[in-house]
């Protein structure tokens, strides 16, 4: 299976941060919250949740200065488990594209 693909519109909740690597890459760090009314079974549903997006290298260099909290934003990406020490695990959404709505 190869197939992993994720798009989600929403809100930024927080105010961006950026990080360099000691190899010198630039990282993003984010969440967005989703709202939408969804179809299901023939009747609509609210769907809710909220998404840490990543974000790295060139694209997270680009947005330096353009991301800030409480715009609406489309990403596309792959999304993967991220788990630290001490945390409880949680899905991540690694953008590859984002755009403002």
């Amino acid at each position: 299976m190869t197939d992993n693909f994720l798009r989600l519109a929403g809100v930024v909740t927080e105010k961006p941060t950026f990080k360099t690597s000691p190899s010198g890459v630039e990282h993003c760090n984010l969440s967005i919250e989703h709202r939408s009314m969804q179809e299901e079974a023939g009747l609509p549903r609210n769907a809710f949740c909220y998404m840490p997006v990543a974000i790295s290298g060139p694209l997270a260099s680009q947005l330096k200065n353009k991301l800030s909290k409480g715009m609406h934003i489309r990403v596309s990406g792959f999304i993967t488990y991220h788990q630290s020490k001490n945390k409880p695990g949680k899905l991540v959404l690694h953008a590859q594209y984002i755009e403002q709505i």
